[in-house]
């Protein structure tokens, strides 16, 4: 080969480092190593500062700026301006978390660079049950006049294993304890769906207990309703640890979907005011919340069989193939799982009963639970209907009780609240049970007043509008006028006298 001995020795060195691999005696290239420097250290210095003082900064700032901010310092300090791809090749160089950090926020960088554990893998059906809230993308309207109110809060939950949505639940309040409770209980009790009558019944066999339940870290997943409740049905409970938001997807893409198909309907806001255009959600809105709701199950219904990309089958076949039907626990007392979710307060039971936001209760199992000093009990209640609540007994029975005065209406707790606040308000002090239910039905009064009054004024209005614009051209010869009795020439006409014979005048 011609080499010398000290050559064979090195290139027999290179093979026994690099494993023997021929790619190593390759020639090398020639110029400057890769992440060699050359620019002075002065200029290498003040690149440096420039990026972390003015690139990387929240404002953020331009490249194309940065560089020009570079060259002018360099030329003033009389130095050779470095080249664009110098600097790019300085930025490059840094740690691309950090530069995002410092510039978007640790959240985005969290979001680019966090290593992720893999799909979540679920055999079988009810094994984990997702759920979560979110705001819909559309304006319905009221019942009564048809005018807008609000966009809905949409409680979804959806079984991981089959992609099947267990359970909804649609409302105007924010979400809370009572979103999760009747959204669950929708989950355990077997679907009927509302629909024409063209239609055939549709098929929604999805029903029975979560063994596990992943959710978010909101106030309301949190509550001690909410968790002594799952404790004791044997649902197991699973936060989403914070900032991860991409664990949770099942749901979230769930409720994509299910927002994309609200887009088509009238009164949509779109996902953001730069889809929406000039389009007027307000003006459009059409739907009320019970027609909403009734929409949302056949949507459901559809998605149910259609075929999912993931599953590379419909929804209902996975859950049939996997054995969907006795996967789970079925709750055979419906009410008993239903009033184990809604939210409680300790109250006293004492011999008048239970008062609870000054409203008083009795029952006549309370008797008993007297004379043992009972002391203060668990009080379920719905704050939707106020004019019963349950008392859980220390051994787990629910007792239902009921208003001691049976003749008071039925009433929210929204109401009674907001009777309470006006009562404070002008007198202080604390409200009776007489002045509550006294203030919420002249509420009511006034409230049913007003709409009675609105529609007869838009009724007027409707009226006016009809009526014909133009007036009655002027007909002289219709007209009455004066005439002068005093002339005997003027003609007589016979008249009727009711009170003696005819006579003429």
């Amino acid at each position: 080969m011609n080499i010398s001995r000290s050559t064979a020795w090195r290139i027999l060195s290179m093979l026994r480092e690099n494993d023997g691999r021929a790619s190593s005696l390759l020639p090398k290239r020639s110029g400057p190593k890769p992440g060699s420097l050359r620019l002075p250290a002065q200029v290498e210095s003040m690149i440096a500062r420039v990026l972390r003082e003015r690139y990387l900064v929240p404002e953020r700032p331009s490249f194309r700026r940065i560089v020009g901010e570079i060259r002018a310092e360099c030329v003033a300090r009389g130095f050779q301006p470095p080249a664009r791809q110098t600097i790019k090749a300085r930025l490059d160089a840094m740690d691309q978390r950090e530069v995002l950090r410092k510039r978007k926020g640790a959240k985005a960088a969290k979001q680019v660079f966090e290593a992720r554990a893999g799909k979540l893998e679920v055999e079988r059906p009810l094994e984990v049950v997702q759920i979560d809230h979110t705001l819909a993308d559309i304006i319905l309207v009221d019942q009564v006049e048809r005018k807008p109110l609000a966009r809905p809060w949409l409680t979804l939950a959806i079984d991981v294993a089959t992609r099947v949505v267990l359970g909804a639940y649609v409302t105007f309040d924010a979400p809370s304890v009572l979103s999760i409770c009747l959204c669950l209980d929708h989950c355990v009790r077997p679907k009927s769906v509302r629909t024409p009558s063209s239609l055939k019944q549709l098929y929604w066999p999805t029903a029975g207990i979560p063994q596990a339940i992943h959710v978010d870290n909101g106030r309301d997943f949190r509550s001690d309703a909410f968790r002594s409740a799952c404790a004791e049905w044997g649902i197991a409970i699973k936060y989403r640890p914070p900032g991860r938001v991409h664990i949770g997807g099942h749901i979230e893409r769930l409720i994509g979907t299910t927002m994309g198909a609200v887009h088509v309907l009238p009164g949509t806001t779109q996902s953001s005011p730069k889809d929406k255009g000039e389009y007027d959600s307000a003006a459009k809105a059409s739907m009320t919340l019970d027609e909403f709701e009734d929409w949302l199950q056949l949507e459901i219904c559809r998605y149910h069989n259609t075929r999912h990309s993931g599953l590379k089958r419909t929804p209902l076949a996975a859950w049939a193939d996997l054995g969907g039907d006795d996967a789970g626990r079925q709750v055979v007392d419906t009410d008993a799982f239903r009033i184990s979710f809604l939210p409680s307060e300790r109250r006293q039971l004492g011999r008048t009963g239970i008062n609870l936001f000054s409203i008083g209760y009795w029952s006549d199992a309370f008797a008993p639970m007297i004379g043992r000093g009972a002391g203060k009990v668990t009080v379920k209640y719905d704050p939707r209907d106020m004019s019963r609540i349950w008392v859980v007994t220390d051994d787990g029975r629910t007792i239902a009780a009921r208003y001691k005065d049976l003749s008071r209406p039925k009433v929210s707790l929204w109401e009674s609240r907001r009777a309470s606040a006006i009562f404070h308000e002008r007198h202080g002090g604390r409200i009776s049970e007489a002045i509550l239910f006294g203030i919420i039905e002249e509420q009511r009064r006034i409230a049913h007043a007003a709409r009675q009054r609105t529609l007869a004024t838009r009724l007027d209005e409707e009226r006016k509008a009809r009526q014909p614009n133009d007036k009655p051209k002027r007909d002289p010869s219709r007209e009455m006028f004066a005439i002068d009795t005093s002339n005997p020439n003027l003609p007589t006409y016979p008249i009727d006298d009711f009170d003696g014979p005819r006579r003429k005048t």
